[in-house]
């Protein structure tokens, strides 16, 4: 039985390389309490498994704008962001950008 592992990586794409530099501390919050798992999901060896999703935080929650990826993966991601209260500060009025990738391991 292969043993699925996902590695949520907060990849600093072009679009999302703002992200991280103006506000880390709000980086780190997502990526600490964002745990999934991709256990019963297939993830393909050959393709990327990856989510990318366009968000703002208004009242100290996630807002989600738009999302590509995989149906699966992206409604799970999606999910478990609109579930997170966010107490770092945060500007209402910026837009955020992250892609979250996933690995399968043998």
């Amino acid at each position: 039985m292969k043993k699925l592992i996902a590695a949520i990586v907060l990849s600093l794409i072009t679009v999302s390389a703002s992200f991280a530099g103006e506000n880390p501390k709000l980086w780190k919050e997502i990526n600490r309490k964002l745990k999934v798992d991709v256990s019963h999901m297939s993830l393909s060896k050959v393709h990327k498994n990856y989510v990318v999703v366009k968000f703002k935080i208004v009242d100290g929650e996630i807002e989600i704008l738009g999302s590509v990826g995989s149906e699966e993966l992206r409604s799970l991601i999606v999910d478990k962001l609109e579930e997170m209260d966010i107490v770092s500060k945060s500007d209402a009025s910026k837009i955020y950008r992250y892609k979250f990738s996933f690995r399968a391991e043998a």
